[in-house]
């Protein structure tokens, strides 16, 4: 009797003591107590991607405010994907702390209902960062590679940059609404009814890896037509696609993605997408920030202000060569030249002449400013069609 009396006593002592959200498959033990997670992997990813995004970030500002000064809108759309992703990396670390990246057999299903609430809101969240990132890469390549407006190349960006707007903005109010009433979306006892957002998601994650690729190939098609030597023309490719393992890192995740598609151990599957997610939003920042910070490898660059700002007495032999004929020379801050990116402005210290050149399309124009606006060269206008000769002159 007192035998049986301790059995019974021991059986009820070992009797679990939680229900898990999901039964354990085969041969699979349920540990609560000490469960499975993907939060060092993400812990990992996050110290890798937001130092590296920061300074590659800080750095760009630098160029753009205190070496270039200027700030356009395409620096607005960088400034939102960067602090975008460091909030990511955040919404992500608080769905592995909320039982995110844990296997449905060691969690509770309240438990399983917060982490499929987070999940549903970082996947929001990273729609619209893709998307901003995406954006500010098209807007960079159309300053640099667009020399002239509405040409075949400029209109193969600006319906990639329309394609990408409506498709995440469709598919960003397709997660918000995915199901009705909403909190069924991670809570799928409650009554109500959603869309198929398994297809919704491998699709995103099709067109997020083709639309990359389209990206990454622009600039190489754009500087191929450049007129330069072969080892400058690589520079200027690395520069551009600095960013290359975003497509890469888009790849694994649509791999991953379909991999997981249908599997019901969402709170360990759906969170493990997360992190190329955010392997690939730093590798777009990089892509957008790397191709600004080329002055700073440049010594001129490094030891005088830019641009450079002629005397009155330089800017007036600059400009005026032999025969009266007027020359323009102009030092140069990149190691390429896009006909997009010769706008530029001479001032001088007093009261000289003001020189601008500004781009017409396929004409140039260069004003003396102060002098009477006419069409006769005499007063102070050149024209120059389809050709402009720009010297380096050395400090």
């Amino acid at each position: 009797m007192t035998t049986l009396t301790s059995m019974v006593a021991s059986s009820t002592t070992l009797a679990p003591s939680f229900t898990p959200a999901l039964q354990p498959p085969p041969g699979v033990e349920s540990h609560p107590e000490n469960p499975a997670t993907l939060a060092h992997l993400a812990d990992i990813t996050i110290g890798i991607c937001i130092p590296i995004v920061t300074i590659f970030f800080a750095l760009r500002c630098y160029v753009r405010i205190f070496v270039k000064r200027t700030w356009i809108f395409e620096d607005h759309l960088v400034t939102i994907g960067w602090a975008g992703t460091i909030a990511y990396c955040g919404i992500m670390r608080a769905t592995m702390s909320n039982h995110g990246g844990q296997h449905m057999w060691d969690i509770t299903p309240d438990q399983a209902h917060q982490a499929a609430y987070w999940f549903n809101v970082c996947a929001i969240h990273y729609g619209v960062m893709i998307a901003v990132t995406k954006l500010a890469v098209l807007w960079l390549y159309r300053r640099v590679f667009s020399p002239a407006k509405w040409s075949w190349f400029d209109i193969a960006i600006v319906a990639l940059v329309i394609l990408i707007i409506g498709f995440y903005v469709s598919t960003t109010f397709v997660k918000i609404f995915e199901c009705y009433p909403r909190e069924k979306i991670w809570n799928k006892s409650l009554p109500g009814r959603c869309v198929q957002m398994r297809w919704i998601l491998n699709v995103s994650g099709g067109f997020n890896t083709v639309t990359d690729y389209l990206i990454i190939m622009l600039p190489v098609h754009a500087v191929m037509k450049l007129k330069m030597d072969r080892m400058k023309r690589v520079m200027v490719i690395f520069a551009f696609t600095f960013g290359a393992c975003a497509p890469i890192f888009a790849t694994i995740g649509f791999v991953v993605r379909l991999g997981n598609s249908g599997n019901p151990d969402v709170s360990w599957k759906q969170p493990e997408i997360l992190l190329w997610g955010a392997a690939e939003l730093a590798s777009g920042n990089l892509c957008v920030c790397f191709p600004e910070l080329a002055v700073l490898f440049r010594r001129h660059i490094r030891s005088a202000p830019y641009p450079r700002r002629p005397t009155a007495s330089q800017l007036a032999s600059e400009c005026k060569g032999q025969n009266g004929r007027h020359r323009i020379s102009k030092n140069i801050g990149y190691p390429y030249l896009p006909k997009s990116l010769m706008t530029t402005t001479f001032t001088t210290d007093g009261d000289g002449p003001y020189v601008e050149l500004q781009e017409h399309g396929n004409n140039i124009q260069v004003v003396a400013m102060g002098y009477p606006e006419s069409d006769n060269p005499h007063n102070g206008v050149v024209m120059l069609k389809n050709e402009v000769r720009v010297e380096r002159q050395q400090a």
